[in-house]
């Protein structure tokens, strides 16, 4: 459970403004309520490779193509899903925002991709999309009118109700470098969509028209200093990635894109093993090295929110060479509050 001050539009903006300035934001109080393991007696493997989550259910993928549902509402073990469809290897899966009973899968068997969308209560494919090259992480938009996944570095958008193709965001060599996308994201409105290059790269067009909106990228391509993008979510007036960069040991990242005035901040997440944001970006959840310790980041300022570690974020704040650190965690100030100014510290 999640709550951040009345949870409304002004708090979201006051946020983002406190982000931009360097600034906490509001206060998160963060509960923790589900934990569940996958039963021995499956015979699956323990490793979550992928997986996908509404608002009532979260769907994993183990192994090559095991699958199982877990309840987000009930504290109850996971049940195995039996897919009656061919496939050797599961690329991608999602679940239906208008029920989750319908799931969508990108897999591969033999040489040739296919995504299908498959009712697992009743074990009945729903539909069938035009196969494509390497497809790989599908996802719904929010209003599940649309379903999309990327296929040979670009976005595939199909229409879910007449199942038709609608669009492939495939950005031009003179703006992308010809970087294959590798992430990318609906806003929770279903109105926008955001993608990340291997480079680091961030766009965000308009869904439905399809303009383009904008672009931002880091003064060194990521690719080169092998940081690799992991999530991307686009929320209100923001797009988030979550990016490591492979090492010993790896750094992990938090950078906030504002596409309206193309601001650009991050801050590093130190002794992070894993991080992931939620879908409306109030927060940052890492996994730590020491032991495994789950921590909750506020999304804007990068300190602990979790009572086992406040105590951490609140020793040693002070201002360093226009850098903040807040219990050993670096902040960088946006530098770029003037409307289309993009600009990321090369220290990465």
């Amino acid at each position: 459970m999640l709550r951040r001050g009345d949870d409304n539009d002004d708090n979201d903006d006051d946020g983002d403004e406190a982000r931009r300035n360097g600034m906490p934001g509001a206060s998160i109080c963060v509960q923790y309520n589900f934990s569940q393991t996958v039963p021995a007696s499956l015979g699956v493997p323990m490793h979550i490779r992928l997986s996908s989550a509404s608002d009532n259910a979260l769907v994993t993928v183990h192994g090559e193509r095991d699958v199982l549902a877990w309840s987000l509402r009930r504290n109850v073990a996971p049940q195995r899903i039996e897919i009656d469809i061919a496939m050797d290897y599961v690329t991608g899966i999602a679940i239906s925002p208008h029920g989750s009973g319908v799931i969508a899968l990108a897999f591969r068997l033999g040489t040739r991709y296919e995504v299908w969308t498959y009712d697992w209560v009743n074990r009945t494919g729903e539909a069938v999309a035009a196969p494509g090259t390497d497809l790989h992480s599908i996802q719904y938009s929010p209003d599940g009118r649309l379903l999309a996944w990327i296929s040979g570095g670009g976005v595939d958008i199909w229409e879910t109700i007449l199942n038709t193709h609608v669009r492939t965001l495939r950005e031009s060599i003179k703006r992308t470098n010809g970087l294959p996308t590798t992430r990318f994201a609906f806003t929770p409105d279903s109105c926008r969509i955001a993608t990340a290059d291997w480079s680091g790269r961030l766009t965000a067009w308009t869904v439905g028209s399809w303009s383009y909106i904008g672009e931002s990228k880091p003064k060194r391509a990521w690719d080169e200093d092998g940081r690799e993008v992991v999530q991307l979510v686009a929320c209100k007036g923001r797009v988030i990635v979550v990016s490591c960069e492979v090492g010993e040991p790896q750094t992990w990242r938090l950078t906030t894109w504002w596409p309206d005035n193309g601001g650009r901040a991050w801050f590093e997440m130190k002794g992070c093993a894993y991080g992931c944001v939620p879908c409306d970006g109030r927060f940052v959840a890492t996994v730590q090295l020491d032991g495994g310790k789950l921590r909750i980041r506020d999304s804007n300022s990068g300190v602990c929110l979790d009572q086992s570690t406040q105590g951490i974020a609140k020793v040693d704040c002070h201002r360093e060479d226009d850098n903040v650190a807040v219990g050993g965690h670096q902040i960088e100030p946006s530098a770029t509050d003037e409307p289309g100014a993009t600009s990321e510290r090369t220290s990465e």
